[in-house]
């Protein structure tokens, strides 16, 4: 049974945000009901005549879970009909024009080939079959859900995309009138990530070549040209392209959830773990003892291989996994002792990370979306899973569970942040604790160093955008 939806004090300023602007960002915290009121947008354009259809591009859980849910939930928005593209009724619908909204996950934008049987095939993508030299688009506005996705500017997804999005003067004319991007986390790693996500939606505001922009707003870091850091004053002159473009709304000023605390848990390593961790950070290559050989090329492989150490296995080169140790699966009993009669979130990075620590829990079951009702009502006393199979579009686990374990932690800021927030977002009656096993003195720590950098870059960020909204408002 639906329910009518009353709104809170910041939901009208995302809806006016969007119906007014034909090209937009809203740049707000997870749990702050974008979804909604990116609907409650939708439905006053439709009913104004001013939009037709919404084109939705999203992460598969938050396009098959999400959305779908959102508009059978309240009766303000139920009366829209959801097509997922995914599905031979979705695409019927697609070319019916019998839909209000149509979504599809970005990674089926884009036409592959494959080798099959030593010939390559080609799988035209659903841009090419059903946008391209079609007259008969059923939407004319777009919305790209968790548009950080869309951060890198060779995405062959959403460039593909965005060659439909913009009209091209005696050439082309786009069927798309209105470009909406909602994402909780816009910064994940630098201000070189806001380009591709900017240009996708409004290539005037920082224009439609990366390297123009790159060399615009910052410099070499390096001798190599491997990093770069903004130049004096970029970092104003991106804010106030930006302050016009995205309204920013952060969750610590608008919504009141009890506190939200990481705790780091120290593991230590066994000492002929230390050992070989030592030797495979110097040397780069470590053979071990029972056969088989560990080996990292490079700096991002080696760091892969630390973490794997530090979780306790290690994949060989040669497919096989060698086990080192067992520490963070005793620091896990003493959690789950702590918090007995609690439901436990762990979050793991690698393969033989679930599988050891299913092996090890007999009350332990792997996280899948289909159990969400039984995590809900208490029955599921641990949930193991990979965080990116949760990071988006999961809602609901908060309601019986304040706990969550990060077996490894992440390089991925938006990964973080955004897990998190499945515990640590409206719904959530107490506090909530993150706990982080970390070997210190090892590769655990510099992630967890990097993770607090990027966090502070995006928080800079927000609040100077926000300011300069609030100057040209008047407040």
């Amino acid at each position: 049974m639906s329910e009518r939806l009353q709104m809170m004090p910041f939901q009208p300023l995302m809806i006016d945000w969007i119906v007014n602007r034909p090209r937009c960002g809203v740049f707000a915290g997870m749990g702050m009901a974008k979804t909604v009121s990116t609907l409650m947008a939708f439905s006053e354009l439709w009913l104004q005549g001013e939009a037709k259809g919404l084109f939705l591009t999203a992460p598969h859980r938050v396009l098959v879970i999400s959305w779908p849910n959102q508009i059978a939930r309240w009766r303000d928005v139920s009366w829209l009909k959801f097509a997922n593209l995914r599905t031979e009724e979705g695409i019927q619908a697609w070319h019916d024009g019998t839909a209000d909204i149509y979504g599809i996950n970005s990674e089926r934008l884009n036409s592959v080939e494959k080798t099959v049987r030593g010939k390559v095939k080609r799988y035209p993508g659903f841009v090419e079959k059903h946008i391209k030299g079609n007259r008969k688009v059923p939407a004319d506005m777009y919305v790209c859900d968790e548009l950080s996705l869309a951060k890198n500017p060779a995405s062959k997804r959403f460039n593909t995309l965005r060659n439909f999005l913009h009209d091209i003067p005696g050439r082309f004319r786009s069927p798309f009138r209105r470009l909406v991007g909602l994402t909780g986390t816009p910064h994940p790693n630098s201000y070189l990530d806001l380009f591709a996500q900017v240009r996708l939606l409004d290539p005037t505001i920082f224009g439609t070549v990366f390297y123009r922009f790159r060399d615009t707003y910052f410099e070499k870091a390096d001798y190599m040209g491997y990093t770069y850091k903004l130049r004096p004053g970029a970092k104003e002159a991106i804010e106030a392209k930006l302050a016009d473009f995205a309204l920013v709304l952060l969750s610590d000023e608008w919504l009141d959830l009890p506190d939200c605390r990481i705790e780091d848990v120290e593991v230590l390593l066994p000492a002929a773990t230390r050992t070989r961790y030592e030797t495979l950070e110097r040397d780069m290559l470590l053979d071990l003892e029972r056969g088989g050989t560990i080996t990292a090329a490079g700096a991002a492989p080696l760091a892969t291989k630390l973490l794997q150490l530090t979780a306790g296995c290690a994949y060989l080169d040669d497919a096989g996994v060698h086990f080192e140790h067992d520490a963070k699966i005793a620091a896990l009993r003493k959690i789950r002792k702590k918090h007995a009669k609690e439901p436990i979130l762990v979050l793991t990075s690698f393969v033989h990370e679930r599988e050891r620590y299913l092996r090890e829990f007999p009350d332990a079951k792997q996280f899948h979306e289909r159990d969400i009702c039984a995590w809900k009502d208490g029955k599921i006393p641990m949930w193991v899973t990979d965080f990116r199979s949760i990071s988006h579009g999961v809602d609901g686990i908060q309601t019986s569970c304040r706990v969550a374990v990060w077996t490894s932690p992440p390089y991925s800021w938006e990964g973080f942040t955004q897990t998190n927030k499945r515990i640590h977002r409206p719904g959530q009656n107490h506090e909530s604790i993150v706990y982080r096993l970390l070997c210190p003195d090892t590769i655990d720590d510099a992630v967890t160093a990097t993770l607090e950098d990027k966090k502070e870059g995006e928080r800079g960020m927000l609040a100077a955008i926000k300011g300069l909204q609030a100057m040209r408002a008047g407040v």
